[in-house]
């Protein structure tokens, strides 16, 4: 308190001339329309600079938090943008694969066990009698050929993978109509053999090879591989191929159950 009126001692007349200050301007005010005009105008001007830059500040966070809802909203909307793509793009993939007529229908199935390392390699798929999956439907993801449905049950099934000796297609190049047949012979998941090619095929090294569309399995023009190199044959009236395969076999996950709506013998 002694500090206080110290300071105010030691200050009075400056308080004094400010408080006089004051008083004259607010007289001043009063007194004369012109100077009253003036003084209003003067305050009009301070209050409305202030108004506006309290506006300008509440306007900053409001936009901030405007800014922030509207990232929100556009973040849901990616999310859903991108969902939209995936599904565009998986039907993009489904038909570009598939080319299917319309005699051919397929169903979506995710792959709950597979195996690519023995003699006979088998998978198991999440779909079966109940979603009218038979035997003898072929079965492809988005690379290409994946195998035959080979028993079924209830709500599985079994596909006879690509990467067994039991399983046999029948294949052509795609710039081809002669056909050969694709069987896989041990040596490697990544690779498959193609035979009784006839000798007179006009080839390069790199040819697309795709199902033929024999056997009601498939639909012609399913991927399936392309050439890596030409193997000798056992008859000299053939040629035998080995097919890098475009299917993954290791990283699958969801197929394709292909059906054909007519009469489909394994």
């Amino acid at each position: 308190m002694h500090h206080i009126l110290r300071f105010f001692s030691n200050n009075g007349p400056f308080f004094t001339w400010l408080v006089l200050a004051i008083f004259s301007i607010v007289l001043l005010g009063h007194s004369d329309p012109y100077h009253r005009s003036v003084w209003l105008g003067g305050a009009n001007v301070v209050s409305g600079g202030v108004n506006e830059m309290a506006d300008g500040v509440s306007g900053y966070f409001g936009l901030r938090t405007v800014n922030a809802e509207l990232m929100a909203r556009l973040a849901t909307v990616e999310e859903e943008n991108q969902h939209l793509r995936r599904e565009l793009q998986q039907r993009a993939d489904v038909d570009s694969v598939l080319k299917n007529p319309r005699s051919y229908t397929y169903t979506v199935a995710h792959v709950v066990d597979n195996s690519i390392v023995r003699s006979a390699n088998y998978l198991v798929i999440n779909r079966g009698e109940n979603d009218s999956i038979r035997i003898g439907m072929g079965v492809a993801d988005q690379n290409g050929v994946v195998g035959f449905v080979s028993q079924v049950s209830g709500d599985y099934a079994q596909v006879i993978s690509v990467l067994n000796p039991m399983f046999q297609l029948s294949v052509c190049l795609k710039s081809s109509q002669s056909t050969g047949t694709l069987v896989w012979k041990g040596e490697s998941p990544l690779y498959a053999h193609i035979e009784d090619l006839p000798r007179n095929l006009a080839y390069e090294i790199g040819d697309t090879v795709v199902t033929s569309g024999f056997g009601n399995a498939f639909p012609r023009g399913v991927p399936v591989g392309r050439i890596s190199e030409l193997v000798s044959s056992d008859n000299n009236n053939f040629l035998s191929f080995k097919v890098e395969l475009f299917t993954h076999f290791d990283r699958l996950n969801d197929v394709y159950v292909i059906q054909n709506n007519e009469p489909c013998p394994f």
